[in-house]
């Protein structure tokens, strides 16, 4: 930054109240980042820079900053400050809606957010404090990693350390970490990001990979941009490497603080209980009709969730990847609860390998922070056929069972419709048997090993060849067998505690959640482990 040639900086002898200017001075130059022109630009990008990021997501007035002063200085032989540059990252603490944070972003105006002369990284403050003092961390990510401009400063190519990140990894396992990715993120910034519970990025102005395009075209040929490599469709959409995806960064921050809202400080601990003006034993009257009498047609299945939980607040985690299952958190009676859904408009509500990851996911998040989880099942099994294969559906779907053995958090289950199979077996096993977990079935429940027409053209097929007629023949058969399909008979045999008016829904959870707290209480004192991206 441009320094005063006239101002005299403070040496031994003068007084403190010169010392105490010199200290505004260097805060003011950090203050001003890259410089006015830089920052410019960062705002034609259609980007705020760091320190307006941090202003829209904190408290106003609550963020204390650490290392004001920390950047490459330069002095005369008089003792003169005659250069100074800020470090590239800029950290503290801050509350959000009262509540203190950890918190820290790249500031891209200095060499992109790269490591320089200076080091100044999240390890160096807001993540051993964060797992100290049992504080949510949150980073604000826009930075591109090591420098080749570096190694030629330093004359040599060091070999990495793999020092960072076991004190990442420590993090995941004590507090709620969250990301926003809000630029071009590369290297070990784009490791750092989704090394957290939670990450969003911006629509057309995020990107993130191991390397950009420059290096991707070097290294194998291929020549893409940066929103084709890693934008928001491939991350958010495709590959579900990133949770959510947001149209501004005030929307970023906005669904950070949600996530944050859910949690609680860390997984030694059980959310808050927040002043709830929805009555638990409300009967919401359109949850009667809302599965259609034809079990073929689907039905909006965020709209039965909205209906229970309280005032229809649901935050929902990546809605865009792996949609047949449904995952978010809520509130039930003022109580944060993970929700756990099946979508019939996407491939029937059935369970590929990516919606195994993503449900395996969601339930270790939820097991490592004590939330009980609320689960609306209509999964009518495994995603069938040869795509199904190539992606290693039953694999990836024996995970989603592992999770489900070994999560300890109770669980009540609704099952609306469908619930066929290994895949169902995942949710409905969920903390057996040491979870306080209750099942209910809706009238439209339907219960099996496998679905009715796959099994009968499976187990028949013989006699179904045989016939004079096979199609009419599969169809009796089917029809026979359909009648034993009753929610009654299951009911009957006691595969749930009960058959329920779907209008009851709301209550029975409310009640659930509350009866689960002294549970949920002795879960938090056990070891965790950290929960993998």
């Amino acid at each position: 930054m441009p320094v005063d040639p006239n101002r005299e900086s403070w040496k031994p002898g003068m007084g403190w109240s010169q010392a105490i200017d010199d200290i505004e001075y260097v805060r003011t130059l950090a203050r001003e980042m890259g410089g006015a022109e830089r920052v410019e630009r960062q705002h034609q990008g259609g980007r705020y820079t760091v320190r307006e990021r941090l202003q829209k997501l904190v408290d106003p007035g609550s963020f204390v900053e650490a290392g004001p002063l920390v950047g490459a200085a330069e002095y005369d032989e008089d003792g003169n400050l005659t250069a100074f540059t800020p470090g590239a990252y800029v950290m503290g603490l801050a509350e959000i809606d009262g509540r203190p944070v950890a918190v820290g972003g790249d500031d891209f105006t200095i060499s992109g957010g790269s490591p320089h002369d200076v080091h100044k990284r999240p390890h160096d403050f807001i993540h051993p404090l964060a797992v100290q003092y049992g504080l949510p961390c949150v980073h604000l990510v826009e930075g591109v990693g090591h420098s080749s401009k570096a190694d030629e400063a330093s004359g040599h190519m060091g070999l990495p350390a793999g020092d960072l990140w076991h004190q990442n990894v420590e993090l995941l396992r004590r507090v709620p970490v969250a990301s926003a990715i809000l630029g071009s993120v590369a290297g070990w910034p784009a490791a750092l990001a989704l090394l957290s519970h939670f990450t969003v990025m911006v629509k057309g102005q995020s990107q993130i990979f191991p390397s950009g395009p420059p290096v991707v075209r070097r290294a194998i040929g291929e020549t893409l941009d940066k929103e084709a490599l890693g934008g928001a469709q491939v991350h958010v959409h495709e590959s579900g490497q990133v949770d959510n995806e947001a149209e501004t960064e005030e929307e970023a921050f906005e669904q950070i603080k949600q996530f944050l809202s859910y949690l609680p400080n860390t997984t030694g601990e059980v959310a808050s209980r927040l002043a709830n003006d929805d009555p638990p034993d409300r009967r919401p009257e359109e949850l009667l009709d809302i599965i259609p009498a034809n079990r073929r047609r689907g039905y909006d299945a965020r709209e039965l969730i909205r209906l229970v939980v309280d005032k229809g607040d649901f935050f929902e985690m990546r809605r865009h990847w792996a949609g047949a299952l449904i995952t978010g958190f809520a509130r039930l009676d003022g109580y944060s609860v993970g929700v756990i859904g099946s979508d019939p408009m996407k491939m029937a509500g059935a369970m590929d390998g990516d919606g195994a990851d993503k449900y395996a996911h969601f339930l270790d998040l939820c097991d490592a922070f004590n939330l009980p989880v609320v689960i609306f099942l209509d999964m009518p099994g495994f995603m069938l056929g040869s795509a199904a294969e190539r992606k290693a559906t039953m694999r990836r779907g024996v995970r989603a069972l592992i999770a489900s053995a070994e999560a300890k958090v109770p669980k009540v289950e609704f099952n609306v419709r469908k619930s066929y199979g290994v895949a169902a077996d995942a949710p409905n096993s969920i903390g057996q048997p040491d979870g306080v977990n209750l099942r209910f079935g809706w009238p439209a429940g339907e219960w099996g090993g496998i679905p009715i027409e796959g099994g009968v053209a499976a187990a028949y097929r013989r006699e179904i060849d045989a016939a004079p007629d096979p199609d009419a023949h599969r169809e009796m058969i089917e029809q026979r067998l359909l009648r034993l399909r009753s929610p009654f008979r299951a009911a009957h045999q006691g595969d749930v505690v009960d058959l329920i008016d779907p209008r009851d829904t709301r209550r029975l959870a409310c009640t659930f959640v509350k009866l689960a707290q002294p549970m949920l209480a002795k879960l938090a004192e056990r070891p965790k482990r950290a929960v993998r991206p």
